[in-house]
């Protein structure tokens, strides 16, 4: 878990939904998920899980102001209701290569959000230490073009940590990766997780990521889909590709949630 101080800097950034419901449409057609009532503690890792169709990205998006919630929902962020995308909240998807420009530089493309509104002093200072923190700091003057697609997507990181955000919402950010470099961005994420106490909200359909990345899984299924299971990860908080996944904890979990999930879809198929 986040260190003491990294927890007190980001007290109020706690997420709480109560009968949460959205459609499509925005308005009252059929909901896509219904009924989701969940909390994501301060400094917590929450996966959102299931399968494809589900409502993951829809509720990220509730979430982050950018779609809105049915009718009689209760969303809140650091305790206030969500009516647009909050203050000190950033989003990550999962096309890097369409979210950089590609005529701007690495260190350009990071600091972005911060022209107009800060000198570029303080520009150059946030953007440093952003660069550095996703290991990109030998290529600020790289153009997209000259990126892997890892390298792309650490610098889509790095414009979200250069705005200094309490809470992080992230959109399947690793799916289109190669297991290697998938696995290189995991660990990345964690240990930027650990140095700051952000919260971070992560959807997935990958089972193994969910339990890798997080303290707490919410799995969601049905149609309109609700909350199948709310499980808390107990594992350490150091994680490591190889021995973590060694663990009889993680196999225990893994042979549970996949349960979940397996009868959670055997049942909406034959609905």
């Amino acid at each position: 878990m986040p260190t003491k101080t990294a927890q007190t800097e980001v007290a109020a950034a706690g997420f709480r939904c109560r009968g949460a419901s959205a459609s499509y449409d925005g308005g009252s057609g059929t909901p896509i998920f219904d009924g989701v009532d969940f909390d994501v503690r301060p400094g917590e890792f929450v996966s959102l899980l299931g399968g494809s169709g589900v409502g993951k990205t829809t509720l990220l998006r509730v979430l982050g102001g950018l779609h809105p919630a049915g009718k009689g929902s209760q969303v809140r962020f650091a305790g206030r209701p969500v009516t647009g995308p909050p203050d000190r909240l950033v989003m990550v998807f999962q096309n890097y290569a369409a979210s950089l420009l590609p005529w701007r530089t690495v260190e350009s493309n990071v600091r972005l959000g911060l022209e107009r509104k800060v000198d570029r002093a303080e520009q150059h200072r946030r953007t440093e230490r952003a660069l550095d923190m996703v290991g990109l700091a030998q290529n600020a003057h790289y153009y997209p073009r000259q990126l892997s697609g890892g390298m792309q997507q650490r610098v889509q990181i790095a414009r979200a940590l250069v705005m200094n955000p309490d809470a992080l919402l992230m959109d399947e950010p690793f799916g289109a990766l190669d297991a290697i470099t998938k696995a290189s961005l995991q660990d990345a994420l964690l240990e930027i997780q650990r140095q700051t106490g952000m919260t971070v909200v992560f959807v997935t359909h990958d089972l193994d990521e969910a339990i890798y990345l997080s303290d707490r899984i919410i799995v969601l299924a049905g149609s309109p889909a609700g909350v199948a299971r709310d499980i808390e990860v107990d594992l350490p908080r150091d994680r490591n590709q190889v021995a973590t996944k060694a663990d009889p904890r993680y196999l225990r979990l893994r042979e549970e949630i996949y349960a979940v999930m397996h009868s959670s879809s055997s049942r909406a198929g034959g609905s």
